[in-house]
C-alpha cells in the first residue's frame, strides 16, 4: 500500500513538473522587447566579435556584488536596470547592442522568419545614448568626447 502511494505521488509530481516546464517563462519586467547579444551575433558576427573585445562587453564584471545591488548597476546592464536571469545567467549583463540600438526582438524575429525588417532600431545612435552613463555622476568618470569615442564601439 505504501509503495502504491509513493508511486502515485511520484507520478503526480512528474506530471506537474512536466506541465510547468512546457509553459514559456514570462519575460522579466522591462525585458519584453529584448533579444540580448547572442541573438545579434547570429547575423552580425564581425560586429559582435568587435563588441565582445570592447570594454562595453565587460561592464557587469567590473562591479562588486555590493555594487550590483545599487543604482550604478543600471549603467552596466542592458534594458532593465536590474539583472534579468530568467533561471540562468544574467541575460542583460554588460552594455550590449540593444543598449545603443534599442530593443531588437522584433528585428531578430523578422530576420529569422525571412520577413522585412521592421523599423525602430537606431542604426547610428547619437551622443544622447551615451551621456546618461558617461557623465560626471559616475565614480570613474573621465572626460567623454563622443566624436572621438564613436569609432571605438565598432572597430570592424
Amino acid at each position: 500500500m505504501r509503495t502504491r502511494w509513493m508511486l502515485g505521488l511520484v507520478s503526480t509530481l512528474f506530471v506537474v513538473a512536466t506541465a510547468h516546464a512546457q509553459q514559456p517563462a514570462a519575460p522579466a519586467a522591462g525585458a519584453e522587447g529584448y533579444a540580448w547579444d547572442k541573438a545579434c551575433a547570429t547575423c552580425h558576427k564581425a560586429i559582435h566579435e568587435s563588441w565582445a573585445a570592447s570594454k562595453h562587453a565587460k561592464t557587469w564584471g567590473r562591479l562588486s556584488n555590493d555594487e550590483r545591488q545599487k543604482d550604478c548597476a543600471g549603467c552596466h546592464l542592458t534594458g532593465p536596470k536590474t539583472a534579468v536571469t530568467e533561471g540562468g545567467p544574467v541575460l542583460n549583463a554588460n552594455v550590449q547592442c540593444e543598449s545603443c540600438h534599442g530593443p531588437g526582438k522584433a528585428h531578430v524575429e523578422a530576420a529569422t522568419a525571412g520577413n522585412p525588417i521592421p523599423a525602430g532600431l537606431k542604426k547610428s545612435p547619437g551622443e544622447s545614448m551615451c551621456t546618461p552613463c558617461h557623465n560626471d555622476k559616475s565614480p570613474h568618470y573621465r572626460d567623454f568626447y563622443f566624436a572621438a569615442m564613436k569609432s571605438l564601439s565598432h572597430k570592424k
